[in-house]
């Protein structure tokens, strides 16, 4: 069996990485979790799934090649001490370290990328470290076909560097619903349609469309109330909900551990994100039945989602109009609205079952 890193830079919860690395302890591989930054949730988490957990040192030089120095050092002599055999590296702060020290240690180093095009969108594609991440990198893990595709014909890494795995999940990981909080929910907002968006408040989330939706459905007689969960630019989301007038209408929640509380009091989960590469909320709904409506061509949406069977796929450009045709249509016909989410569950969970998706990772590890 192998002795396995896990080495990220994360302040929150991290599902797909929490299911993996039980999944791993299950096989009997021994595992560790490095994170460059301290963490509420997971040494708790690791403890209780027989993970050692360590959070390195933080550096504060104002000088970068300092930090980055620090940090590569500290992995390095983690690394070695631990006698690791494989490192999964999660999100880049962490993968630009983890390409550094894969010339001075013998563990394999695998750098896992969530991201499709984010990097482009936000205007770090062309920094120095980005480049230098995917030109060191040995072994490069993407978590969908679309991102796969997107690294070949944009950034032009070479095609055997990567393998597509889908996410997977334990869905034992997701807290469970707290029926007396949807009760609760549900007789708050009664006689409303409930709407969800969860997500950071970015212009690539793009929460806006879905306050936009809402005014367009009060607007047209429909009785409705808007969930908004996430943090980010929250000031000028709660601008755009005053200018709109819909203080009654819009709950800015911020971020929250409840989410599935949330999204199984709702009637839709309204996604209007144009970056995506393989999207945990939609998971998360199908868990609780609610149907979804997403932008088409975004991600992996398009692999297991079908318009109007267990989802409804929208045209970015047109997603306010869209979004309210079909909800307006949807709004007479409840129980086609209900088999769409039924129909969600019984396509995704299987699809990113940890059960499922582990046997991808075997290749990776010593057979010994």
């Amino acid at each position: 069996m192998a002795k396995v890193l896990f080495y990220t830079s994360i302040k929150t919860r991290v599902k797909d990485q929490e299911s993996l690395m039980k999944e791993f302890v299950k096989q009997g591989h021994r595992v560790f979790f490095l994170n460059q930054q301290p963490n509420h949730y997971l040494p708790e988490i690791a403890r209780q799934a027989g993970v050692i957990y360590s959070t390195i040192d933080p550096v504060r030089s104002r000088f970068s090649i300092i930090r980055i120095f620090t940090y590569a050092v500290q992995l390095f002599r983690y690394v070695r001490k631990n006698e690791i055999d494989v490192v999964y590296s999660h999100l880049e702060p962490a993968n630009f370290i983890a390409v550094l020290t894969r010339f001075v240690v013998r563990a394999r180093i695998i750098i896992v990328r969530h991201h499709l095009d984010l990097a482009e969108r936000a205007g770090f594609q062309q920094d120095w470290s980005y480049r230098l991440t995917y030109f060191l990198a040995k072994e490069i893990i993407c978590v969908s076909g679309a991102a796969k595709k997107y690294m070949i014909e944009k950034e032009g890494i070479k095609p055997d560097k990567i393998y597509h795995i889908n996410l997977g999940y334990d869905y034992a990981v997701f807290s469970a619903v707290n029926k007396m909080k949807v009760l609760e929910l549900k007789e708050q907002h009664a006689n409303k349609l409930l709407l969800i968006t969860v997500g950071r408040l970015d212009a690539f989330k793009r929460p806006e469309y879905s306050i936009r939706i809402c005014n367009e459905l009060l607007n047209r007689g429909i009785n409705v109330h808007l969930f908004l969960l996430g943090d980010g630019n929250r000031e000028g989301i709660e601008q755009l909900i005053r200018e709109f007038k819909l203080e009654k209408a819009v709950s800015c929640l911020g971020y929250t551990d409840n989410v599935l509380d949330y999204l199984q009091a709702a009637d839709w989960l309204l996604h209007p994100s144009v970056s995506e590469s393989s999207c945990v909320v939609v998971k998360e709904a199908a868990l609780v039945e609610l149907p979804v409506i997403v932008c088409s061509g975004v991600g992996d949406f398009d692999d297991y989602l079908k318009h109007q069977n267990n989802a409804l796929l929208i045209n970015r450009d047109n997603f306010t109009e869209e979004a309210v045709d079909a909800i307006l249509q949807y709004h007479q016909n409840p129980v086609d609205r209900e088999q769409m989410g039924k129909k969600l569950k019984e396509t995704v969970l299987p699809l990113f079952d940890i059960r499922n998706v582990i046997q991808c990772y075997n290749q990776f590890h010593p057979s010994n």
